[in-house]
């Protein structure tokens, strides 16, 4: 049992030192240049999300101020809306008297004020930007 036992330490010894640390050496450095090349694509994309979050906060510094520049004094301040509204309740009585016939007789703006109507709504609405396509595609 005494050289059984010597002939398997002898084994170990040789198999450990011999094959098995070579192995695990390269296996470890392997392992090492994997953790650098992913650490240094970590940090990339960390550098170019840094990037992206200052231009972003930059982007909405510049918008806050062209709306500061650009803010509404208290004395006009209700004009805007209620432009929109008046052109909304007669663009809608325009459209039920004529489509219901309620004899409401709502008369339509004359030349140049119904196309500031037509303006005012479309754009506020949000439809103005679409609609010169709009009228290219469907149009004459």
């Amino acid at each position: 049992m005494g050289a059984l036992t010597l002939l398997g330490g002898f084994l170990v010894k040789l198999l450990g030192t011999g094959i098995v640390t070579p192995v695990l050496d390269y296996l470890g450095k392997r392992s090492d240049a994997e953790v650098l090349t992913n650490g240094q694509n970590v940090t990339g994309d960390v550098t170019i999300a840094q990037a992206q979050l200052t231009a972003y906060v930059e982007e909405r510094k510049a918008i806050a101020q062209e709306r500061a520049d650009q803010h509404l004094s208290p004395w006009t301040a209700w004009m805007i809306p209620t432009a929109f509204g008046l052109c909304m309740i007669h663009f809608g009585a325009i459209v039920l008297d004529s489509t219901f016939r309620f004899n409401w007789q709502v008369a339509k703006l004359p030349a140049p004020y119904d196309a500031m109507e037509n303006a005012i709504v479309l754009s506020v609405i949000g439809v103005a930007g679409i609609a010169p396509t709009v009228r290219r595609i469907f149009g004459k």
